[in-house]
């Protein structure tokens, strides 16, 4: 939602390719349905934006009437985005004060899944502070990116302050970035889309910087359970329900991965016997692990009613995650690695500048790679009902 400042800072610079100012003053308080029509439709098949009704071209306040003529208002563009455009497209429409006028902001998402979005046949894009046909190649080009990221839509109802600046503040120290907690952060935050063009937090900016991620998204969570024996069971030594931010996720996960995956032994008298590996060694490379838990939490389907489980038994550890391969992406191939689609590529992004890494879609390799050299079995991958697994086969213990 914006504020006072946000507003004041907006008419001053005036329309851009983010924004347009609409006047309804001078005809009663209504608006013409195409020429909002043409507006919405040309933002959305650009990189969305704002609309501020009740506003003149030089940025003059003139309101939107009283309130019965606001509501009036809303349903008429609520009317245009569900009958004019086609296909419909849902824009937020939200009511502000400014110098004692009542405004009403349409936000358009910065991007819709089903652009190129048409209006009486025709297809609009916003080039600077105009709305105007698109060429034939401009349409190709839209057509040619759609390419549907669920992780860089604005969250309903998500607002700035629902961000912990502490998070940030971390976030930005471990990025080596040197920017004040102020409106300077707020610019990097629109600026890997953690925040999009409205301040508004994207499912991206919930998932790192939220104070509750699960207010918004329930099961993006992990289950993680150490069974007792080789098969699910009822009977389990420990369990653990991890939520919060990401990186608190993969922080919380691999430290349960260490506790239930150190090295085997047992006791004599007072002496702990190691079978035969160094006390602080894990069963599986620590690397692998990690490897394996950032891949399920950035690559995961956060559209998908289920959480992310770890199980670990006797013999192996699970990690069976929500969402299939994508387009041509098949088990062969992701194991030879050079081969990069994300789901998530905004998650993948804040991930890597976390991580200080990028693994050019060798990461698998990598993991097939140091398992071998372990004397372990490559790990294991398949997809079982809307979901991908991965089987980790521990080294046996000696003597038992």
């Amino acid at each position: 939602m914006l504020n006072t400042a946000d507003i004041e800072k907006i008419l001053r610079l005036g329309e851009d390719s983010v924004t347009e100012f609409k006047a309804v003053a001078r005809n009663d308080f209504k608006i013409d349905p195409a020429d909002i029509a043409k507006a919405i439709s040309a933002l959305a098949n650009t990189s969305g934006g704002q609309i501020l009704i009740g506003i003149e071209d030089d940025g003059t306040p003139t309101g939107v009437g009283n309130l019965q003529q606001a509501d009036a208002l809303m349903r008429q563009i609520s009317s245009v985005c569900q009958d004019r455009i086609r296909p419909s497209i849902p824009c937020q429409l939200l009511k502000a004060e400014y110098q004692r006028q009542s405004l009403l902001i349409v936000q358009v998402p910065i991007f819709g899944p089903d652009r190129p979005y048409l209006v009486d046949g025709r297809c609009y894009v916003r080039d600077g502070a105009q709305s105007r046909a698109a060429t034939r190649d401009e349409q190709i080009r839209i057509l040619q990116s759609v390419d549907y990221h669920f992780d860089e839509q604005p969250i309903k109802d998500a607002k700035r302050d629902d961000l912990d600046d502490e998070a940030i503040r971390q976030f930005l120290e471990r990025t080596g970035r040197a920017v004040q907690m102020d409106a300077a952060a707020d610019v990097y935050l629109k600026a890997i889309r953690a925040l999009d063009v409205s301040g508004q937090p994207t499912v991206a900016g919930i998932l790192f910087f939220a104070k509750e991620p699960a207010h918004w998204l329930l099961d993006a969570r992990i289950s993680a359970v150490r069974f007792k024996g080789r098969e699910i069971s009822g009977e389990f030594v420990d369990r653990q329900e991890i939520g919060g931010r990401l990186p608190v996720q993969l922080e919380a996960a691999a430290a349960f991965l260490k506790q239930h995956l150190a090295s085997p032994a047992h006791i004599e008298g007072l002496q702990r016997i190691e079978h035969g590996l160094p006390a602080d060694t894990l069963r599986i490379p620590l690397e692998v692990l990690r490897e394996v838990l950032i891949n399920a939490l950035v690559h995961r389907d956060y559209q998908s009613s289920s959480q992310t489980c770890i199980f670990i038994f006797d013999d192996r550890v699970e990690v069976i995650n929500p969402g299939m391969l994508l387009n041509q992406l098949t088990l062969d191939n992701i194991c030879v690695g050079g081969i990069k689609q994300f789901r998530n590529p905004l998650i993948v992004n804040l991930a890597n500048r976390i991580q200080g890494r990028e693994s050019y879609g060798m990461g698998i390799p990598e993991m097939i790679r140091l398992m071998e050299a372990n004397g372990l079995p490559k790990p294991e991958f398949s997809l079982e009902g809307g979901h991908f697994r991965v089987v980790l086969r521990l080294q046996p213990a000696r003597g038992t």
